[in-house]
């Protein structure tokens, strides 16, 4: 994800240096290579993070100061990692999309908090959906709405093992939803995914239920089913598909 909204920044014109834990991947952006977080935080306009969760947020910017720049944290990293986080000029703005989108610069962008001065720079690399002056509204509407996303490819993945436990094709279940209101082009895209046993990853089973886990935090365990889900994602990924697409949640009854 970072990758490719760095690539995208630098087409734009933005002056980009980036850091990662692991630096070859860091490499080959088009951006400068900082050696740590603070070399590659001083003197920005713009600070982003874009990381796994809220621990390896909070390592990497541990100790550090932003001075004059705004710090746009991008990152799904759930309510209370937020609250933790905020300091000085900070705007709360996970994303939507995946690796597809983050390379297209097609990214919508849950902003909430002084954004202003990061307009440039989101526009760079999606659509800005404005969420109110307040921190913390971005990370609240991230997880609504993966715990619509995380709901309905569960509810797809059970439905794909009904029609095989019945003798049906569930390509013939796509087809007879494709294009009407039950539907989504999701339910092709991660159906089909779910048929042919293949899960190249956009957006991997292992990130998928630390958000689920993320909103059973939020909802203070009354989400039964984020929980069965969570549960499901986590019996997939013991079978060794955590780095695969979350669509691999589907394993779990097989």
């Amino acid at each position: 994800m970072g990758a490719g909204m760095a690539r995208n920044l630098v087409a734009a014109g933005h002056e980009v240096r980036a850091w990662n834990r692991t630096r070859e991947r860091a490499e080959g952006l088009g951006a400068a290579v900082a050696g740590s977080p603070a070399e590659a935080v001083e003197g920005a306009e713009v600070v982003i993070t874009m990381l796994a969760d809220g621990p390896a947020v909070e390592a990497a910017t541990a100790g550090l100061s932003f001075g004059d720049a705004v710090w746009a944290q991008m990152s799904t990293v759930g309510v209370e990692a937020t609250e933790r986080l905020a300091r000085g000029e900070f705007v709360d703005a996970p994303v939507l999309g995946s690796r597809p989108q983050a390379e297209a610069g097609e990214l919508t962008i849950l902003a909430s908090g002084p954004f202003e001065r990061c307009r440039p720079v989101f526009e760079a690399v999606g659509r800005i959906v404005d969420l109110g002056p307040e921190p913390g509204a971005g990370t609240r509407m991230k997880l609504v709405l993966n715990h619509w996303v995380i709901a309905l490819v569960e509810g797809l993945a059970e439905t794909v093992l009904l029609a095989e436990r019945l003798g049906l094709d569930p390509q013939a279940f796509l087809d007879v939803i494709d294009g009407g209101p039950m539907g989504p082009p999701y339910a092709a895209l991660k159906g089909g995914a779910m048929i042919e046993r293949s899960y190249p990853a956009n957006f991997s089973l292992k990130l998928a239920h630390k958000d689920a886990e993320l909103i059973l935090e939020a909802a203070g365990g009354d989400a039964p089913l984020a929980r069965l889900v969570a549960e499901r994602m986590a019996a997939a990924i013991e079978r060794g598909h955590g780095d695969e697409d979350f669509a691999a949640v589907v394993e779990a009854g097989r």
